[in-house]
């Protein structure tokens, strides 16, 4: 099939106007003549018009006829799949794809071809991934066929297909990627996790020889415990981002008290290093609620909700308040959890960290801003998840 060459652009309004330009034309003739004149240069620019169409799209086309006889193809099919097909054109359909494909995968194209041409039917195919007999070389198509009718009015199919083979390559190997990418956070996730256990067990040789509280060695161990859970929590989600919701839950199991603290709060996304700095702040909240605070105590319970405020420069805030507790004094000193509150939250989420120590209950309240914490997009709804029963 030629390469058309010296494209008019303007005659493509010409090309596509059907009909009734047609016979406009028919009806400015003077002659007869004319009037064929006019009908066969029509006829010549939209041939030209579909020629160039056909050859210059994007996937191959060809066409055979009802003796599977090849009597058509554009050139992305000459140059492609058929590229070791010469001659093309005039060539039995399974002659070529003898040449093609082995035996069996021939048979298989041809049998497709004549039933499409007995029946009408349409036949279309996505998962069609064959080695070669021209090439040493797999490759994938995807391909349909349509019955037609020639000129002449004999009966063909006609067969539209791409060429899959290099979106499946880089399919597969994004899948491999993929597979790669979890297995190596897997394998580092488990020596995190594994790290953390020599250093427990280094931290109660030491402290089995010096002279220490054990409540110094729980807190140690509770620490590294948070810290744990935290990294299975990021590890389930392959350290791209952990929602707070569940980085809250898995904080208030470690510590054993999720039945006594009532959580609320739209979705929330965090990038993994805020996502551990919040954990190791709620545990210590946990610890110190249920040694001096409203957890100390059987009726005690403790509120922890967050809300995002809407604006140029979105704000996230989280307080937690509890309740129900004994009557609270402000500390004589700054622990090691009031220092870790303070510092890592203010230096990791760029947040404002209020204590208050009032008498009916401690709240421990924390804005920041929300561009610093999300990995993804903010939360679609300001809807607030329901509380749990305390």
């Amino acid at each position: 099939m030629p390469t058309i060459s010296g494209f008019d652009p303007d005659a493509l309004s010409e090309g596509f106007t059907g009909r009734d330009a047609l016979l406009r034309l028919v009806a400015e003739s003077d002659t007869r003549e004319d009037w064929i004149r006019k009908v066969a240069d029509h006829s010549a620019r939209q041939s030209d018009i579909f020629l160039e169409l056909i050859n210059k799209c994007p996937v191959g086309i060809y066409l055979v006829d009802d003796r599977l006889t090849i009597v058509a193809m554009n050139e992305r099919s000459q140059e492609g799949a058929f590229r070791n097909v010469r001659p093309v054109i005039g060539r039995a359909f399974e002659d070529a794809m003898r040449i093609l494909w082995p035996e069996p995968v021939a048979q298989e194209i041809v049998g497709s071809f004549r039933h499409t041409l007995g029946t009408g039917e349409s036949y279309r195919s996505r998962e069609f991934v064959r080695p070669r007999s021209d090439i040493d070389q797999v490759e994938g198509y995807e391909w349909e066929l349509h019955r037609t009718r020639l000129p002449e009015g004999r009966l063909g199919v006609i067969c539209y297909y791409f060429d899959s083979t290099e979106l499946r390559e880089t399919q597969r190997a994004l899948v491999e990627a993929t597979r790669r990418q979890r297995l190596l956070i897997d394998e580092l996730n488990h020596r995190v996790k594994n790290t953390l256990s020599v250093v427990q067990s280094l931290a109660r040789q030491t402290i089995g020889r010096n002279p220490a509280p054990v409540a110094a060695q729980r807190a140690f161990e509770g620490r590294l415990a948070a810290l744990a859970r935290a990294h299975d929590t990021l590890t389930r989600v392959h350290w791209e981002k952990a929602e707070l919701a569940e980085v809250t839950e898995g904080a208030l199991d470690s510590c054993g008290v999720a039945d006594r603290v009532r959580t609320g709060g739209p979705t929330i996304w965090l990038d993994s290093r805020i996502a551990v700095t919040i954990a190791m702040a709620l545990h210590e909240l946990c610890t110190n609620t249920i040694k001096y605070g409203a957890l100390s105590t059987p009726g005690g319970q403790v509120d922890f909700h967050w809300c995002l405020a809407e604006g140029p420069t979105p704000r996230l805030t989280l307080a937690w308040r509890e309740l129900g507790g004994p009557a609270v004094t402000p500390p004589t000193r700054r622990g090691f959890g009031t220092r870790m509150l303070e510092r890592a939250l203010a230096g990791d989420l760029k947040a404002q960290v209020q204590l208050e120590f009032a008498p009916e209950g401690f709240v421990c309240t924390i804005e920041a801003e929300a561009p610093a914490l999300f990995d993804g997009p903010a939360p679609p709804s300001p809807d607030e998840r329901p509380w749990r029963p305390a």
